[in-house]
């Protein structure tokens, strides 16, 4: 497929993609307070535009940064699923908890999720043990976003998706294990297996699966004005 194919193939996506995430950055704003969350679930469509940026380059064969397949489609991947998915994830993940320790440790998380996509790039792009930094973080990541939601008195959320979220919340912890191994230099896969066990779990069972839990819970965003002026009642 020729470049000007494959562009004109992901032009749509792309603007409906950038037309979402300024929607639900225009709402964030127009809340009584800015949460942190809600920006950030505006600003992962920024990853979904990038996620598309290099499918095109992958359907037309090309090259970004020097990287050609598989390289192209793996970060096709990574984008929509290690970045727009996982960041969609902890941002919905603010909303469920009730403790006000629990949604402080959930707001940090939303930086540590681009700052650990960063490490990884730089490990991609050569820099000494920034692959084992990088593979180490997603993972404290993920064990501390479940451990608050557990922990963070998730009454949000009625129990049912609640139950379907907290094992979308814990497939990564197992998911993990295998590109931690591949980070430090002894994999349990090769790239095609990886592909499969890790790849496409977390895309269904993390992403998949978080993202409808959340929306069939439908818990409204935290207001802290709001929630000030039940307390006082």
């Amino acid at each position: 497929m020729t470049l000007f194919a494959s562009v004109s193939l992901v032009i749509l996506p792309v603007l409906i993609s950038i037309t979402v995430g300024c929607l639900l950055l225009k709402r964030a704003f127009m809340r009584q307070e800015l949460l942190p969350e809600e920006i950030a679930l505006a600003a992962a469509w920024i990853f979904m535009v990038g996620s598309l940026v290099w499918l095109a380059a992958y359907f037309s064969g090309s090259t970004i940064l020097g990287f050609g397949e598989p390289w192209t489609w793996i970060t096709v991947a990574h984008f929509a699923f290690a970045d727009y998915g996982a960041l969609t994830v902890t941002s919905l993940s603010c909303r469920v908890v009730s403790s006000r320790r629990a949604l402080r440790i959930l707001r940090i998380l939303l930086i540590a999720h681009p700052i650990a996509y960063l490490v990884i790039a730089a490990g991609i792009l050569g820099f000494r043990y920034c692959d084992e930094v990088g593979a180490a973080g997603y993972l404290l990541i993920f064990v501390t976003q479940l451990v608050a939601v557990v922990f963070g008195g998730p009454h949000r959320m009625a129990r049912g998706p609640m139950i379907l979220a907290v094992v979308a919340l814990s497939i990564p912890l197992v998911t993990m294990l295998p590109a931690l191994a591949w980070a430090w230099g002894h994999p349990i896969f090769d790239i095609s297996r990886m592909a499969r066990y890790h790849g496409i779990v977390n895309a269904i069972g993390h992403v998949g699966l978080g993202i409808f839990a959340f929306a069939w819970g439908r818990v409204p965003s935290h207001s802290m004005i709001q929630e000030a002026n039940n307390s006082a009642m």
